[in-house]
């Protein structure tokens, strides 16, 4: 009686096996990369949200202790960020020896990665404070025309970096702020 032969095939995977693994590998790396980014635009949007409230938070305190907010009449905001910083930080850190307030001390620059922030952009009188987007915070007055609050706003741009009076506009949807 005669063995049947056999017949050997070579070992290890064909084309079209390779071709499938290396496919669900690309699908798999896209996934996590939309998730990602998904996920780091919602930290920055909550990042900024946390930046504001403690704005809005040490702004109050400066009312308490001054009987009044800081002034700006600028409607656009542009300016918001220096006279935040002078009012919050520098002029109580310039003044410490005789008794000055500093409202938000994570607006040192010496320690701008405190916390994880890195809300600060210079030195000085000229530090500018800055969003997750790297764009100013803007600051107006409750008395400024097109103030949304009777006392303040404070607001991010957004990661559009525009905005507009008009909150129905499209450069404000994005806008993040204490309103």
């Amino acid at each position: 009686m005669k063995k049947p032969a056999f017949r050997r095939h070579a070992a290890g995977f064909s084309l079209m096996e390779l071709v499938v693994v290396v496919a669900i590998i690309v699908v798999l790396a896209a996934l996590t990369l939309v998730g990602m980014s998904f996920i780091n635009a919602k930290q920055a949007r909550d990042k900024a949200a946390l930046q504001v409230k403690l704005l809005d938070l040490a702004i109050e305190d400066y009312k308490s202790d001054n009987k009044t907010y800081p002034s700006h009449q600028d409607s656009e905001g542009l300016k918001g960020d220096e006279v935040l910083y002078k009012a919050l930080y520098y002029d109580g850190f310039e003044a410490k020896e005789s008794g000055g307030t500093i409202y938000l001390a994570d607006l040192d620059p010496e320690n701008n990665t405190k916390g994880g922030q890195a809300w600060m952009q210079g030195k000085g009188p000229t530090a500018q404070i800055v969003d997750p987007w790297g764009n100013t915070y803007r600051y107006r007055s409750g008395d400024a025309p097109d103030s949304r609050n009777p006392d303040f706003d404070v607001w991010s741009c957004g990661p559009d970096g525009k905005t507009n009076p008009d909150p129905k506009n499209k450069d404000s949807l994005d806008d993040i702020g204490n309103w």
